[in-house]
């Protein structure tokens, strides 16, 4: 049990997207588990998936308009510092409003004036960095920042040179019955014993693995195989006739963490939710989302290939006939597919959230 002399609040500073939000959520969960009587604030940009996210949460939750860095010669860049210094002055009102005693950032641009503001007002800061190559945001707030928890350990390399850095993972939901294959398969209505897949691709990005699925069906259509498609909203996939039974597609799904222990292979982007992948010490598949800022996810899978948990697969040479031919590979090899799945479950840190949340409250002067 934390002991604390007097409340405490901690903003936690970014979101705009679920691989910077949920990382943050993760972390206001576990500190509040380990300090009950610190508060907690969440600032963002004001996008939709903040709103839906916090709408059930006991947090307080404010938006602060943040500029952005256009990555081309665009005119606006001309007038970003002036833009900069305004949304770090009002979000220095922020923080004396809410009386804020420390900064988390999550990573992208509306974590910037927010992280600065902190430094400015000589409050502790904090990031959260989830890639194995920080973000441009993170690499520059390093220069301001106390402390960064980092998902891999060569990420520190990217960081201002003397930061205090420490390794905790990415911060996800607790993992509870990690091993409950069967339990899992029987809740998605689906059989028991049989080798089974799990497709999904992110917040974006989605389309390209759908449209690959349904292309390696007819291909996996005599194999003991069963299937689990996370679609999202665009992309819908209808299974055949042939197929019922064994597969289920869903746009989303509320309780992915049965997705993952039903799973033996996953295939999947390579952003941030591959945390949640190593947790439940799965073999995956990656397909790099070849958009991504900086090529962040191609670093990331490169890593993880290397380290013996992934597969990779450029996102141009993803057709049917290919994740048809890879799915099938593993699920022959048994060999292999545990070789992977025990490198999966060395990199997997299913405590980040609580690791991370005891790096702030020791850096905030708590114990926990």
């Amino acid at each position: 049990m934390a002991t604390e002399k007097a409340k405490l609040e901690i903003v936690i500073a970014g979101g705009g997207t679920g691989g910077h939000l949920f990382p943050g959520l993760a972390t206001a969960a576990a500190l509040q588990e380990l300090a009950p009587a610190v508060g907690l604030t969440f600032v963002g940009t004001g996008r939709p998936v903040e709103a839906k996210a916090l709408a059930s949460r006991p947090y307080a939750y404010y938006v602060l308009p943040a500029p952005r860095l256009a990555r081309s010669l665009h005119p606006a860049n001309l007038i970003l510092p002036f833009r900069l210094a305004w949304a770090v002055a009002r979000a220095g009102r922020l923080l004396r409003k809410v009386g804020a005693a420390a900064v988390v950032g999550t990573g992208g641009y509306g974590s910037a004036p927010v992280v600065v503001a902190a430094r400015l007002r000589g409050l502790p800061a904090v990031l959260l960095e989830q890639n194995i190559i920080p973000g441009l945001t993170n690499r520059l707030l390093s220069r301001w920042a106390n402390l960064a928890c980092v998902t891999f350990e060569p990420s520190r390399d990217w960081l201002r040179p003397g930061l205090r850095v420490a390794v905790t993972g990415n911060p996800i939901r607790p993992v509870r019955e990690a091993d409950d294959v069967r339990g899992a398969r029987q809740r998605l209505g689906l059989a028991p014993d049989r080798f089974t897949a799990f497709v999904f691709g992110g917040s974006q990005g989605a389309r390209r693995l759908v449209e690959a699925t349904a292309a390696a069906l007819l291909r996996w259509e005599g194999e003991d195989i069963q299937l689990i498609v996370q679609t999202g909203e665009a992309t819908p996939l209808a299974p055949p006739p042939a197929w019922e039974g064994r597969m289920v597609v869903r746009p989303f799904f509320d309780e992915i963490y049965d997705c993952y222990r039903a799973a033996e292979v996953v295939v999947c982007r390579a952003g941030g939710g591959v945390a949640e992948v190593l947790a439940f010490g799965k073999p995956m598949i990656l397909v790099p989302y070849p958009y991504a800022a900086h090529g962040h996810q191609l670093r990331n899978a490169s890593y993880l290939e290397q380290e013996g948990a992934a597969l990779v697969v450029d996102d141009a040479d993803l057709t049917g006939e290919r994740m048809a031919a890879l799915v099938t590979e593993l699920r022959r090899d048994t060999g292999r597919r545990e070789t992977m799945a025990r490198a999966s479950r060395e990199l997997g840190r299913p405590e980040a959230a609580r690791h991370a949340a005891r790096e702030i409250l020791r850096l905030i002067g708590v114990e926990a």
